[in-house]
């Protein structure tokens, strides 16, 4: 897929609040869906992004997939509706994705979505963005590389690839990373791929040694390739803006109390062991949120 990876290179490249707001205001937001409103409707629309496994994708026959569709699914259970997915790619940044599938909708359809998975905590975010609340943080993603153990055995530190090749998907905090560390000397040893899926390729393929991401994806990626002898490792990473952050939901300002009822799920999966269980399925190690 062509997503950023999901809040952290976003949040790089928001937008300002004015211009937000100037969208904002060319164009009415549409009417929230309360909680008392998503259950007499029968219907609770989740939004996830496609093509980014192991949290959202469609399969060949266009099933959504992934833990956060599960996750999805759970909250249709508890409110006792059915759930329809929205599976849209990302857009430039993190404030248009909750513009279009939160609080405005699409250009051409106008849909949105009651709530929006996988949504980086982040309070400046969450302050910029007056029509949407960020809330129910439920997993903590961190950055880290996969690593082909029989093409280098050892990475202690970034350095090692000054010789070597890395992949890396184009224009996501990964990206930016390498393109700048230890002053441009990695330039000439990233591999980009368009999408996560083409540079995870790039490592399946064993054309390169190492693929950075996010931690959850690079777990994926080795569940998915257990013929390659492969290890997850987080070397330091000087410079990089964020090692790690929150993720949660978001739904529409007037939405709160849905937003609450959904929260009360996500915190009983987690407190009953549903969600670690959810994550292993698909070889990810769940982490609780750190908001510190």
């Amino acid at each position: 897929m062509s997503y950023r990876i999901p809040g952290l290179s976003q949040t790089l490249r928001c937008l300002s609040a004015l211009s937000l707001l100037a969208a904002g205001l060319s164009s009415p937001a549409l009417q929230a869906r309360p909680v008392d409103d998503v259950v007499d409707s029968g219907k609770l629309v989740v939004f996830a992004y496609s093509d980014y496994a192991p949290y959202s994708w469609q399969d060949e026959s266009g099933e959504a997939q992934g833990i956060d569709v599960e996750i999805g699914r759970r909250f249709g259970e508890s409110l006792g509706v059915e759930v329809e997915f929205l599976i849209r790619g990302a857009d430039e940044n993190l404030d248009d994705d909750l513009r279009v599938n939160i609080w405005k909708g699409d250009l051409v359809h106008g849909k949105y979505a009651d709530v929006m998975m996988h949504v980086p905590y982040d309070r400046e975010v969450d302050i910029r963005n007056e029509l949407a609340v960020l809330t129910s943080p439920y997993f903590q993603e961190q950055m880290a590389l996969i690593v082909n153990r029989d093409m280098l055995p050892t990475v202690e530190t970034f350095g090692r690839f000054v010789s070597n090749p890395i992949a890396v998907e184009v224009d996501t905090a990964g990206d930016f990373f390498l393109s700048n560390a230890f002053r441009g000397q990695l330039l000439q040893s990233i591999r980009r791929g368009r999408t996560f899926a083409d540079a995870q390729r790039l490592y399946t393929s064993t054309e390169v040694g190492a693929l950075m991401g996010a931690r959850a994806q690079m777990e994926w990626v080795a569940h998915e390739s257990p013929d390659i002898d492969s290890d997850i490792v987080q070397p330091p990473m000087p410079g990089i803006v964020r090692t790690g952050w929150p993720i949660g939901i978001a739904v529409k300002h007037d939405s709160r109390d849905l937003g609450y009822a959904l929260g009360d799920v996500l915190t009983e999966m987690i407190d009953s062991g549903d969600m670690k269980e959810l994550y292993a399925r698909y070889g990810v190690e769940w982490l609780p949120a750190d908001l510190q």
